[in-house]
């Protein structure tokens, strides 16, 4: 095999290993009976919506993971926005619509009517044969941080947008970045961040454009336990760009394999899905290769450093 089908497999290997760990740890975090042992999660916020997409894409690499979604359909799917993950499916590389349909007949079984009407597929209860018995939805940690404040005030614009100001390492952001990472609209973050504002929640600086901050630590310390004596900071992850960028790769790189795409069209996807993520990659600071100094076939090369940085900064 030459070193552009070695790249791309090696690439690939790497990148469904990365995504599979991640969404363990996530659902391990989440009180699933799922267990992950190399990578941790710790301080990162779970999206929610994204690790369910993940996880339905991942069902043919993992099969267990059909048991852990319908216990989250059951326990969970009252946490989750369904405009937002219907928005981010529209998003996704290529098979977006059925991932998210997929899932919405999984909450429609379980009795979430506001999702029956993205199911279009027939409803089969044996879905749900294998759903997780004597297992507990847990919220703790600050992991879970978006989570526990959907679950205090409500699905929606306000709980997203505080989760990541008090997680962000920016400490500030404006509309359009706020807007960018978490899959929102410009007016959906503007209205709620006037509402947020009048109610003393964040602060609104004096520059044009104005960006938003809050009290990082008096929320910290409002989550945490009265058991806890310290709680870990929360840490906002682009789990929105990382996984999908993920999921794609993966794709990517088994029709570069298996040569159902010559090798321009792969270099082709391959740098377009960097340059639509690389946003991702400067806000965690997961260092990148110049991407001119790899032309043509030399591209595999460069997709797969990315992919081992990736793999580094997620471990």
């Amino acid at each position: 095999m030459n070193n552009f089908a070695e790249h791309w497999e090696e690439a690939g290997i790497k990148a469904r290993e990365i995504a599979l760990q991640l969404v363990w740890n996530q659902w391990s975090s989440l009180g699933s009976m799922a267990r992950s042992t190399s990578f941790k999660n710790k301080n990162r916020v779970i999206d929610p919506e994204s690790l369910v997409l993940t996880s339905v894409a991942l069902q043919k690499e993992e099969r267990r993971l059909t048991e852990v979604l319908a216990w989250w359909a059951h326990d969970g799917t009252g946490l989750l926005s369904v405009q937002r993950m219907k928005k981010m499916a529209s998003k996704t590389r290529s098979n977006g619509k059925d991932l998210f349909s997929e899932y919405a007949q999984l909450a429609a079984l379980c009795g979430h009517r506001s999702w029956n009407n993205y199911a279009e597929h027939e409803n089969q209860p044996e879905l749900l044969h294998n759903h997780q018995k004597d297992t507990r939805l847990e919220l703790r940690g600050p992991e879970n941080l978006l989570l526990r404040l959907r679950a205090t005030f409500g699905v929606g614009a306000k709980a997203d947008i505080m989760s990541f100001l008090v997680s962000t390492p920016q400490f500030s952001a404006t509309v359009p970045e706020i807007s960018k990472y978490l899959d929102f609209s410009n007016k959906a973050v503007r209205d709620a961040l006037k509402d947020m504002n009048v109610a003393g929640l964040v602060r609104e600086s004096s520059g044009r454009p104005a960006s938003y901050s809050t009290n990082q630590l008096a929320w910290v310390d409002l989550m945490r336990s009265k058991s806890d004596n310290k709680t870990d900071h929360p840490e906002w992850a682009l789990w929105s760009a990382i996984f999908p960028f993920l999921t794609s790769a993966m794709e990517i790189c088994t029709a570069a394999v298996s040569s159902s795409l010559n090798s321009f069209l792969v270099n082709s996807y391959a740098r377009d899905l960097i340059e639509t993520y690389q946003y991702a990659f400067e806000f965690h600071q997961i260092e990148l290769p110049d991407l001119a100094e790899y032309p043509g076939r030399e591209f595999s090369a460069a997709f797969l450093q990315s992919i081992n940085s990736l793999a580094s900064w997620a471990k």
